[in-house]
């Protein structure tokens, strides 16, 4: 006969196994569908058509010739196109203004009309390409940008240096500062103008950065694009008519060399550091802007290198890089399952917006482009709308990623009730909460049996 003890001792055991045996039970089901749903989410994927085993090939630069340094730069995309020696020591030759300018136009940042007064101390520094100023004649900060940098004018530099700092050489203490600033640290000036110092040098990646950053000066490029410059009458003298020395601007001194493009910067010689120029050209339709820097060009039988190499870097610019379109927003990525609906079983997935870039010319957008996207589901459930962000594609060129967008749906695609119906169902009969609610009912309904046995066999024991 089963006693009161024993009963109770199976009673505890059978409740223990069934505390133990009901997670268990509960929780491996749920840990392997959540591996399943997180596997592929979120990883980016070559696309198998896109992918290429060939580097892109590399675009010869243009032919230049007798000269000491060049250096070609893109602005909208702050990308140097081709160096020549870009590293160089040269004599910078009357690009120094360049610098002249941008201390001159710090200094007197919006007070450009200050009037001053020319002294002999000033003229007394001047050599060199002149405007031919007064003592006592009264200037303005404006007009002498304007002379200096159309015309070079050493005496519109001079006086701007006296100025700014009071002296000549405490004025080149700023522009040398300045150099450093702007990181072009293999440049001294010892001079405003330009004239030959055996000791000012620079190189053409140094101009070049200083150019750069005298274009995005208010003002500077609009006075170095100006073919001519009147300059109103003042106490000393009547009006005068300054040309433009940059022959790619004006035709006065010069037709061989106008560019229709140009847009400014400046061009001079020295006898030591021959032919310099810097110029900014642009082609508005395309909205590209370039500066080429030619530095210790050759001339002779007035054939000057410094245009001619300009000239060569520009027109190779224009007709090497561009920007293509790398990715269309009619372009079809991929393609993705759609559950619960009774029309469409899937939809496709297309970029948000286009992207174009600046690329060389060369470049093949079959070969050379490739994609890398990602969708955020491997499948979608009804409704979807047309518009909706299903996930991200990347375009890669070479090593650089050229740009990101998002990929979204193309069409709605609606909901079908039943089906939606029997997935609820479904995910009912699918949850923890139902499967612990059968494992808990047949467990207990098995030890409700076992009760109910062990009762009945005390009873005809007891009865017996």
């Amino acid at each position: 006969m089963m006693t009161k003890s024993l009963f109770r001792r199976r009673l505890f055991s059978l409740a223990l196994t069934m505390f133990l045996l009901l997670p268990a039970l509960t929780a491996l089901p749920v840990s392997a569908a959540r591996t399943q749903l997180g596997e592929g989410v979120g990883v980016p994927e070559f696309s198998a058509d896109s992918l290429f085993d060939e580097e892109p090939e590399e675009m010869p630069g243009p032919e230049v010739e007798r000269l000491q340094g060049a250096y070609l730069y893109n602005f909208e995309n702050d990308q140097v196109l081709f160096e020549y020696d870009p590293e160089e020591r040269v004599y910078p030759a009357s690009t120094v203004k360049i610098m002249t300018a941008i201390v001159a136009f710090e200094t007197f940042a919006g007070k450009l009309d200050s009037q001053i007064t020319v002294t002999y101390a000033m003229l007394n520094e001047v050599a060199g390409n002149k405007i031919g100023f007064y003592e006592g004649e009264i200037v303005t900060v404006e007009q002498m940008l304007n002379c200096m940098l159309i015309n070079s004018a050493n005496d519109a530099a001079i006086i701007l240096a006296h100025a700014c700092a009071g002296s000549t050489e405490a004025f080149v203490n700023m522009m040398n500062d300045k150099a450093v600033e702007l990181g072009a640290y293999n440049t001294y000036y010892t001079n405003p103008t330009g004239m030959h110092s055996s000791a000012m040098v620079t190189t053409a990646r140094d101009t070049g950065l200083i150019a750069r950053y005298a274009y995005s000066i208010p003002g500077f490029i609009e006075i170095t694009s100006t073919p001519k410059y009147v300059m109103e009458a003042t106490n000393r003298c009547d009006f005068r008519n300054i040309y433009n020395r940059n022959c790619m601007i004006s035709k006065y001194y010069s037709v061989d060399y106008y560019y229709s493009g140009a847009v400014g910067m400046n061009a001079g010689a020295t006898q030591q550091g021959g032919y310099a120029l810097c110029a900014v050209a642009e082609d508005a339709a395309d909205n590209l802007t370039y500066l080429a820097v030619v530095l210790g060009a050759d001339g002779e039988d007035e054939t000057y290198y410094n245009y001619i190499n300009a000239e060569r870097m520009l027109d190779w610019a224009f007709a090497s890089y561009g920007y293509e379109t790398v990715l269309s927003t009619s372009q079809m990525i991929c393609e993705i399952d759609v559950n619960l609906s009774s029309t469409l079983d899937y939809v496709t997935l297309v970029p948000e917006r286009s992207i174009s870039v600046y690329l060389p010319a060369s470049v093949d957008l079959q070969r050379d482009i490739r994609y890398s996207y990602n969708t955020y589901e491997d499948v979608m459930d009804a409704p979807v709308e047309a518009g909706q962000e299903a996930g991200t594609i990347t375009v890669i060129y070479g090593d650089e990623i050229l740009g990101s967008c998002a990929l979204i749906t193309t069409s709605s695609i609606t909901r079908s009730e039943f089906l939606y119906f029997l997935d609820r169902i479904g995910d009912f009969t699918g949850s923890r909460f139902f499967r612990a609610t059968v494992v808990s009912a047949v467990v207990l309904s098995i030890a409700y049996v076992f009760i109910k046995a062990s009762i009945r066999e005390r009873r005809l024991r007891r009865w017996r």
